[in-house]
């Protein structure tokens, strides 16, 4: 078990106590929240960091890395969809997009194809990280009473969700448009030696 590898399964360990301090929703059960989110990106960022200068990329953490990702930050957004500072199918878009991409990678690799980081799911995980901490801050300065009351009239919180459920839905197009012709290969292929 490399390194890599253990940060990799401590990020999804995070996932499940999140959402115990999440329903806790006591000002100190935000601050814990919030150090939480600091560990499941502290840890993303490490395990590629030392897996690439170190040399310990294997097939294992190809695969969980980014359903780690999936997990955690999914899990986060589930919690603000309990709270109610989203509707569902502004949740939903999170969710549609890590599946469309985890079906894209499969197909691809049944072509021998690897499917590259692209600079739209780079993009969307740092938008996700500083919409849920932006999300966590209000939340707790709420809870403290230090938002201003102009503010404390806005749907804050929403708004964050919305523009990186914007930013996640471009991503899913992005990678699609990107890779649908391997897609379509492998399932013309499967379906070639089905009735052949």
């Amino acid at each position: 078990m490399k390194l890599p590898n253990m940060l990799t399964l401590i990020r999804i360990g995070i996932s499940p106590l999140f959402i115990l301090f999440f329903l806790i929703n006591s000002t100190w059960s935000l601050i814990v929240c919030i150090l939480l989110v600091g560990a499941i990106e502290l840890t993303d960022f490490l395990d590629g960091q030392i897996a690439r200068r170190y040399e310990q990329i294997t097939d294992f953490g190809r695969l969980m890395d980014p359903f780690a990702d999936s997990i955690a930050r999914f899990t986060i957004f589930l919690c603000f969809l309990s709270a109610g500072l989203a509707p569902v199918w502004l949740i939903a878009i999170f969710f549609y997009r890590d599946v469309l991409v985890s079906v894209v990678r499969i197909f691809s690799m049944r072509e021998g194809v690897v499917v590259s980081a692209r600079r739209s799911g780079k993009t969307k995980a740092w938008v996700q990280a500083l919409c849920i901490f932006l999300v966590l801050f209000v939340l707790l300065a709420e809870k403290v009473s230090l938002l201003p009351d102009a503010l404390s009239r806005l749907p804050l919180e929403t708004a964050f969700i919305f523009i990186a459920a914007v930013i996640t839905a471009w991503s899913a197009v992005d990678y699609w448009a990107s890779n649908r012709s391997v897609v379509i290969n492998a399932l013309n292929s499967r379906t070639s030696s089905r009735t052949s």
